[in-house]
């Protein structure tokens, strides 16, 4: 079998004829980032072939310079009999990823929670005292606990694990038969989670998950309190195989690559179960709950369930609930027997991370008032309602928020611009960093501002076209072509310029169309105008960094009163934090789910109306957008 060198590296891999180099650099543990899925589209994987022959489908899409010098892309590109050198050139940092500290992450915003709700967790541990073994009883140790257990509980079932049942004979003679014993109630039942010599009721730990697309956050809850202890958050590493949740059901489409993307999620929930759990000293058998809530993609990846089924119509997912399952059958970094709770889903792209985010607002209580809910990352849901009804749907926005299908875009993470304005007299930008450091690229927050003070200065039209007869030392134009230097090659991060382009500009125009047409059809729906609307609640980490006004600027958010927008942060995470202390707030997010009318945009002809009419800036009707249209007519 041929082997593959990749440099700088020097790691290396033995593979058969014909193995994809994506393929190889995995299987040699040299991360090649793919944000298109391995689609051959976004020539982020290319490489350098400096010795050996490969089979490559990649010249047609790189320059003629780039295959000259021998460069591919290795999505594109297969091993042939012969050994090969590859040299893979840096790749985007993540260090400094905008995370919410600590201490934000973890803190319970009661202002989110119901005024009145019950601590009632679904894993319980309870101190019993068993009768000591007699020779005339003719009881087991099982019996006897069992028997225990019935007494306080009344004569409800009691179901013991095998792991469980090993320990009891031991577990019951440390302590002259008092034990601790870690139960869940379901149907009822009693599940026997774990059982410990003594009384360690305060030593009673969950987990509460939020698997996104682009990041990841964890909480350690202490449940003796229901309250948080820890909070981290990491960048998923399934970003390496696709940005958004199309390239990844792409990428998925080998078993080997659905175990793959299985792999790197898993990895990054247990890297982040690790180090809260140690951040307070506690042990993953002391973790006897979880609760996880992610889209629908991302719930069938970290199954290990098939996507493909998602992506093509009548677009059906394999399922939307979640039974209970034990931890043994998902391998997530806790109590092996701790049974885990997943959020349900609505749709095809309305998932769980919706269902825990609207427990944290006004749609999951008893009010007449509509409000609506949109969660602004690499994906785009929304949900509007009340008490009466519940609508849902989510919209291709894509990754241009997170960087992604920008020339110069990067993630969130050091040396990304995350602010930006325009000198009106010279067109020249004044940009700052993450990190305070030289430019590497600028990310979603930083492409709103570039563009909204673009065209509040005039430097751009309602189309996004920059103008070509002023003259400006930032503006480039060749042919139909025409570039923005937010920094020269000198002053970066790259010793490369950071250009943005109109096809750049292009991409954020019709992400911010999808997600204001969308919202305008769903009211449309239901007879309703903007200023109907009594609360819009912003989630997700993106929002987080959102400017109102220059998002107003450019058409995504409607133009309404600063006050009936609330930012409630990475509401995902509060909610699965809620379900994991709460057995009414699980009944409550079943029921919303059932509630919810989920619309699939892609089939209604009213939807491609709304969004050809939002592909200008702020909108093709600025009386839509009456403090944009004053600034711009002063």
């Amino acid at each position: 079998m041929p082997t593959v060198e990749f440099r700088p590296s020097g790691k290396t891999a033995q593979v058969l004829p014909q193995t994809g180099l994506l393929d190889a650099a995995r299987q040699a543990g040299v991360n090649i980032e793919s944000p298109c899925g391995g689609e051959g589209t976004c020539g982020k994987c290319m490489v350098r072939v400096t010795g050996g022959e490969v089979d490559s489908r990649s010249l047609g899409t790189l320059p003629h310079a780039a295959v000259a010098e021998g460069y591919v892309l290795a999505c594109a590109t297969r091993v042939l009999r012969e050994n090969l050198v590859v040299e893979v050139p840096e790749q985007e940092g993540t260090e400094g990823g905008q995370f919410a500290s600590e201490n934000e992450a973890h803190l319970v915003r009661q202002e989110l929670l119901p005024k009145q709700w019950e601590f009632d967790p679904l894993a319980v541990k309870w101190l019993v005292k068993a009768e000591p073994p007699r020779l005339e009883s003719g009881l087991s140790d099982l019996d006897r606990l069992t028997r225990a257990i019935q007494h306080d509980w009344g004569t409800q079932p009691v179901e013991f694990s095998l792991s469980s049942i090993r320990e009891i004979g031991d577990t019951l003679r440390t302590a002259e038969g008092q034990v601790t014993a870690t139960l869940v109630r379901d149907s009822g039942r009693l599940h026997i989670i774990d059982i410990e010599a003594g009384d360690t009721t305060l030593r009673h730990f969950a987990i509460a998950i939020d698997v996104g697309t682009t990041t990841i956050a964890v909480q350690l809850i202490d449940l003796a309190v229901a309250r948080i202890v820890a909070a981290r958050s990491a960048y998923n590493d399934q970003v390496a195989c696709g940005l958004d949740v199309i390239s990844r059901i792409n990428y998925a489409r080998t078993p080997e690559r659905l175990e793959e993307l299985r792999t790197r999620v898993l990895g990054t929930v247990n890297r982040l179960i690790r180090e809260v759990a140690k951040s307070h000293g506690v042990a993953p058998q002391e973790i006897s709950n979880a609760a996880i809530s992610g889209n629908t993609v991302m719930t069938h990846l970290l199954l290990g369930i098939n996507p493909e089924y998602l992506r093509l119509a009548p677009y059906t997912p394999t399922l939307l609930q979640v039974p209970y399952l034990r931890n043994s059958e998902i391998g997530i970094d806790i109590n092996k027997q701790a049974w885990i709770h997943f959020s349900p889903c609505v749709g095809s792209y309305v998932g769980g991370d919706i269902t825990a985010g609207i427990l944290c607002t006004d749609l999951a209580m008893p009010t007449e008032d509509v409000s609506l809910f949109i969660d602004i990352g690499t994906n785009g849901e929304i949900v509007l309602g009340n008490n009466s009804f519940l609508m849902a749907c989510a919209c291709s926005a894509g990754p241009a928020f997170e960087g992604g299908g920008i020339e110069c875009g990067m993630r969130a993470s050091t040396g990304a611009i995350e602010k930006a304005s325009i000198d009106p007299a010279t067109g020249l930008a004044r940009c700052s960093t993450i990190g305070n450091v030289r430019p590497r690229g600028i990310c979603g927050s930083g492409m709103i501002d570039l563009v909204a003070s673009l065209f509040l200065t005039g430097w751009i039209d309602a189309a996004g076209k920059f103008d070509r007869v002023r003259s400006c030392p930032a503006i480039r134009v060749e042919g139909r072509r025409a570039t923005y230097a937010l920094a020269q090659a000198e002053e970066s991060a790259t010793g490369k310029p950071l250009l943005v382009t109109e096809t750049d500009i292009e991409n954020i125009i019709r992400t911010k169309a999808s997600i204001y047409s969308a919202v305008a059809l769903m009211l449309k729906q239901v007879d309703m105008r903007f200023e109907d609307l009594h609360q819009i609640y912003i989630a997700g980490g993106f929002g987080r960094y959102l400017n109102l006004e220059n998002a107003t600027v450019i058409g995504l958010i409607p133009d309404l009163p600063r006050e009936k927008f609330h930012y409630i942060g990475n509401s995902s995470l509060m909610g699965s934090y809620m379900v994991v202390v709460s057995q009414d707030f699980r009944q409550r997010q079943l029921d919303l789910a059932r509630r919810m009318t989920y619309l699939e945009l892609n089939t209604d002809p009213a939807y491609l109306e709304q969004y050809t009419g939002a592909l200008f800036l702020p909108h093709t009707e600025l009386t839509r957008f009456p403090s944009v249209r004053s600034r711009l007519n002063p």
